[in-house]
């Protein structure tokens, strides 16, 4: 999609047509100029997402590039469908020039071997999964790290309908990448004290976490010292149906669930229900599990990032924080 939706002032002018017309439609507001010489229609831009955005950004650059660029990081992460917050505010691509790590037309370049850990995904050519996740673990902060490490270990579905193009997947490209690959992938980061870093978040990673904010969740119980709960633990309720929940602390039957806007706001998410039928059903669903003696906590990513309400809600569930040493 990226590549078919630009209009290239080079194209026009192979053609016979004079590229300036595209300026003068961008100037009415028919076009967005997204890099020099390359547009793509305003409705079109405007109905799509930033990763999707950043993903015009990047094939704009690659059609206007003599040399193909190399993705890395964030950007790679995003083709790549991993668990990353944000989209950063400029490209990032690799560089193998020492002077390289400056920013320059929307492009951080960063200073890495192009000689191997690069290879094509949808028509791009990026860091592959397993440098750009080790490279990513080694630099983002800690919570953000363990969410780009989760997904890099999840099991993708059996069956996949995605498109390697798509800069807004649902679940992660490529193969699950086993523990024992990411050590690996990490004793190659340039320090020491990198290395130490990735070591300690692979350690922490687990491939049952199935989102970002289930990954920083569990981040944030690690840094508050709170007992880590077992991941998505299923019940059989009184209903007979089966009910799986996002964590679990057997000792205390306590339940916690994240409340991520993904399910309520993406209707791919939501099955085709509306928002008013999802929250019905997560109320029943509440309601049925407090039927078996469990308790339920739940928190949004607001509460999520605050930690004194993320301790609060926690605490109020009976969990008590471990102090060091214990």
């Amino acid at each position: 999609m990226p590549f078919s939706t630009l209009i290239m002032s080079s194209d026009a002018t192979r053609i016979g047509q004079d590229p300036r017309l595209l300026a003068k439609r961008a100037q009415r507001g028919e076009l967005v100029r997204v890099r020099r010489g390359a547009y793509v229609p305003a409705q079109l831009w405007s109905a799509l997402g930033e990763p999707q955005k950043h993903g015009l950004l990047a094939a704009a650059l690659v059609q206007s590039s003599q040399k193909r660029p190399v993705f890395a990081m964030k950007t790679a992460a995003l083709l790549w469908g991993l668990g990353v917050v944000g989209v950063p505010g400029k490209l990032q691509a690799v560089t193998s020039d020492p002077r390289g790590g400056r920013s320059k037309h929307g492009v951080q370049r960063i200073l890495g071997t192009l000689d191997h850990g690069v290879c094509e995904l949808g028509g791009f050519q990026v860091t592959d999964k397993a440098r750009t996740t080790i490279e990513l673990a080694g630099t983002l902060r800690f919570a953000e790290a363990l969410a780009v490490v989760d997904s890099s270990r999840r099991k993708p579905p059996k069956v996949s309908t995605g498109d390697a193009s798509d800069w807004d997947k649902d679940v992660p490209w490529g193969i699950t990448l086993e523990e024992r690959i990411l050590q690996d992938a990490a004793s190659s980061l340039g320090s020491s004290s990198r290395q130490q870093r990735a070591a300690k978040i692979i350690e922490f990673s687990d491939p049952q976490s199935e989102s970002v904010g289930e990954s920083m969740s569990r981040a944030n119980m690690i840094l508050q010292r709170f007992p880590l709960p077992r991941l998505q633990a299923s019940f059989a309720l009184k209903s007979g149906k089966t009910a799986r929940t996002d964590f679990w602390w057997p000792e205390l039957d306590l339940v916690g669930e994240f409340d991520g806007q993904g399910k309520y706001l993406r209707n791919r998410l939501r099955g085709g229900k509306t928002i008013q039928q999802v929250v019905m059903e997560e109320k029943a669903r509440e309601n049925a599990l407090r039927a078996l003696g469990l308790t339920v906590i739940r928190w949004d990513w607001a509460e999520m990032m605050n930690p004194v309400a993320f301790a609060k809600i926690l605490s109020d569930g009976g969990l008590v924080p471990v102090r060091p040493g214990r």
